[in-house]
Order: structure tokens, then sequence, then C-alpha cells
């Protein structure tokens, strides 16, 4: 049997403070994991942060590494398939 490194990308949730998301002006204000341990804290210090920030939007990305999660954040919000796929991600390793 040969073996193999390759392994399926796994797909990570970030939320990502922006400004200007999905125009050229964009900026990522920040890019955070989400993890499970302390995720209260973490999305009640995002709101706190969003509100600081003049024309900030909170948004939730869905991306395989933290390159591709700034670029995600900065068009804005996750596709569906995207979420979906996430979704599918953790009903599996939740073993449901």
């Amino acid at each position: 049997m040969a073996v193999s490194l390759a392994k399926t990308p796994k797909l990570l949730l970030f939320l990502a403070i922006t400004t200007g998301a999905g125009t050229p002006d964009a900026k990522v204000h920040r890019l955070a994991l989400t993890h499970d341990d302390g995720y209260d804290e973490l999305v009640n210090g995002l709101h706190d942060q969003t509100r600081a920030t003049p024309g900030a939007e909170l948004h939730c990305v869905i991306a395989n590494d933290r390159s591709s999660g700034y670029a995600a954040a900065a068009q804005g919000d996750s596709s569906e398939e995207l979420f979906s796929a996430w979704i599918e991600q953790q009903r599996i390793a939740w073993g449901l």
C-alpha cells in the first residue's frame, strides 16, 4: 500500500475586521482564528474593536490558511459553499 503525505486541506474559521471590503481600498484591520476555548471573549473583543474603528465591519471568513484568510476577508464574507464545507468538516470531526 502506497504511503502519501498529502492531506485533505482543513478549513479554518476566522473572524475579520475590515473597512471597504470588496473594494480596491479594502483594509483588513484584524484577522483572528477562532477556537472553542475563549470564543466568547474573542467575539466580544472583536465587536469592541469594530465599534472603535470608523466604517469597520465584522466578517466570518472560511479559509485554508491565514494568507487566504486575509484575501477572503478583503472581499467580505465567505461563500455559502465554503461555509457548507466547513460545517460538514465540523460535523465529521464531532462524529455526527
